[in-house]
């Protein structure tokens, strides 16, 4: 651990449960506009099944985020069934695609198994995840000078 940057176990954990919101977001968008008008996300695997998946990890990213501790869990889970599916695919198919989906899902199971310690620490401390988000307060002092 660096002294100059000390691990903060709240931002840590707030910052994977925005992750994973995020990305439970994007898949919904991404999934919408598969069902209604792309053609081609439709041939990327997006669909009914993406929206369903999307929903799940809007909801176990704000399970994260009031330190349900089984959320995150989950959330690792998903996380590592679709890096297994997608290194799966790849090994079948061999695209660009399917190598940054991996990279994505594998990058972000490490994200959050790092955060399963931070997430005990605020369980016993009793305090919850930082729910602070950069573009919003950006926003908020444009908006207040």
């Amino acid at each position: 651990m660096n002294k100059k940057s000390p691990i903060n176990h709240a931002q840590r954990v707030g910052k994977a449960a925005n992750l994973v919101i995020f990305l439970g977001i994007l898949g919904v968008i991404l999934s919408i506009l598969a069902l209604t008008i792309s053609q081609g996300l439709a041939q990327h695997g997006y669909g009914f099944g993406y929206v369903v998946i999307g929903l799940l990890l809007i909801a176990l990213g704000y399970g994260i985020r009031y330190r349900y501790k089984y959320c995150l869990y989950s959330a690792f889970s998903l996380f590592l069934i679709l890096s297994c599916n997608f290194l799966f695919k790849l090994f079948i198919h061999h695209t660009t695609y399917l190598t940054l989906r991996l990279l994505l899902c594998s990058w972000v199971s490490f994200r959050l198994i790092q955060s399963i310690q931070s997430m005990k620490i605020l369980i016993t401390t009793n305090t919850f995840p930082d729910r602070g988000n950069r573009f919003m307060e950006f926003l908020i002092r444009r908006r207040h000078p």
